[in-house]
């Protein structure tokens, strides 16, 4: 099971298990929550190829009634939380959420029983489930284009999928694939570039809508890129497990700034401080003591970056396990797991400390309770071990080497 939290002006968005939590920033209370449907519903779209879809499965849009009449989404019944697929339905959880640009859709992925993609109209009225689509495989990462009219997928063997916004029923359409699972993945504003980072240390800029043609490559990281984030219309952000932070001009492929960090780095997320000027990038770090870096990135009128100031937060990491954060203009809220269950604390942005400031009593089991993590007979909250992210290296020269060497000491004895 997996945990997902983000900002999105102007509310926090939180999915835990079978449910997605909308919070207010300001005063942490619920406003809206979805729970996901017992059972999907998922079948194969009669268009779609079997190595997207199982044979079994074709895309229907879920979210109708029998009338063809949208179904609101409030909160699922306890009673109905089952279905004729038994375990199926309960071993359904959410893995990744997005919004889109213009915030009126919400984009869901799920993985275990049934791995598909939800998608839902947000705003202004409550959640509205418009279709339910299946996945071939657990997704990775999840984005939106910049006029909303599509979302990326993104699977674990690196295949990134397109899927239609406004004909929600239409099968979706294989973009372009990688040879190792895919981290983060970006889409330019001009709709031009699509930028999708790997396992195997790369970046790769696509021209889009010709996908078969590869724009550039952005290389010189030594692990997994973890993390990609937009900065301007040819500048993006990467964090890596090769302790770095990097800036590269992606048009050109050229990397122009790199920063060494404390620690292998496993989430990235950039806020824009002034446009196109000043950004602040809060890197999560793998297995250290302290657990998040905020970096202020300046870009200069000759086209230079910097890394202008430095601030490590503890987060008591090695106390609990962190699985994910977020970031608004003055908070940082990050999750994890204590004792094997779902936590959440909130830190100050400007010092990095744990704070009370404006955070309502019981404002976490408030929180908890909306995901379901304090109910009895909840499962275990294990975040993902990212020890697997990194490559494994094996040195059967030396052994080689060291048996040719006594080799050839043995033959030189047996001549004298």
């Amino acid at each position: 099971m997996c945990t997902t939290i983000s900002f999105a002006e102007p509310e926090i968005v939180l999915g835990h298990g079978r449910r997605v939590l909308f919070v207010n920033p300001d005063d942490l209370q619920i406003f809206k929550e979805i729970e996901l449907p017992p059972d999907l519903g998922l079948k194969c779209h009669e268009t779609q190829s079997q190595e997207s879809c199982p044979a079994t499965a074709t895309s229907t849009t879920a979210g109708k009634e029998p009338g063809g009449k949208e179904q609101q989404l409030a909160k699922q019944p306890e009673e109905g939380g089952t279905s004729a697929s038994g375990s199926v339905a309960t071993s359904t959880s959410v893995q990744n959420v997005a919004y889109s640009p213009d915030g009126q859709l919400l984009a869901v992925t799920t993985s275990g029983g049934q791995k598909a993609l939800l998608l839902y109209r947000s705003r202004p009225e409550n959640a509205r489930l418009l279709s339910a689509r299946p996945l071939a495989r657990a997704a990775s990462a999840v984005r939106f284009c910049s006029d909303s009219s599509s979302v990326l997928v993104t699977d674990k063997t690196g295949d990134c999928y397109q899927y239609d916004c406004v004909e929600v029923e239409a099968p979706p359409r294989l973009l372009l694939g990688h040879l190792s699972v895919v981290y983060d993945i970006l889409w330019s504003e001009d709709q031009q570039h699509i930028i999708t980072c790997d396992r195997d240390d790369k970046i790769r800029v696509t021209n889009y809508p010709a996908t078969f043609d590869i724009h550039s490559y952005c290389l010189g990281h030594r692990e997994f890129v973890s993390g990609l984030a937009l900065l301007t219309e040819q500048h993006i952000a990467s964090a890596s497990g090769d302790k770095t932070l990097r800036v590269w001009n992606y048009i050109q492929g050229k990397e122009l700034l790199q920063h060494e960090l404390p620690a292998p780095a496993v989430r990235l997320l950039v806020r824009q401080l002034e446009p196109e000027k000043v950004f602040q990038a809060a890197v999560l770090f793998y297995e250290h003591v302290d657990a998040l870096g905020l970096y202020r990135l300046e870009r200069s009128s000759d086209d230079t970056w910097s890394v202008t100031a430095t601030q490590l937060v503890c987060a008591e990491a090695g106390s609990w396990s962190i699985s994910n954060f977020t970031l608004t203009s003055d908070r940082i809220y990050i999750t994890g797991a204590e004792n094997e269950r779902l936590s959440l604390r909130v830190y100050d942005i400007a010092t990095g400390q744990p704070t009370t400031n404006g955070v309502p009593e019981g404002w976490l089991k408030m929180v908890l309770d909306g995901l379901g993590a304090n109910e009895e007979g909840a499962p275990p909250f294990i975040p993902e071990d990212l020890s697997v992210w990194f490559k494994k290296r094996f040195d059967n020269v030396t052994d080689y080497l060291e048996r040719k060497k006594r080799r050839i000491e043995e033959q030189k004895q047996q001549k004298c």
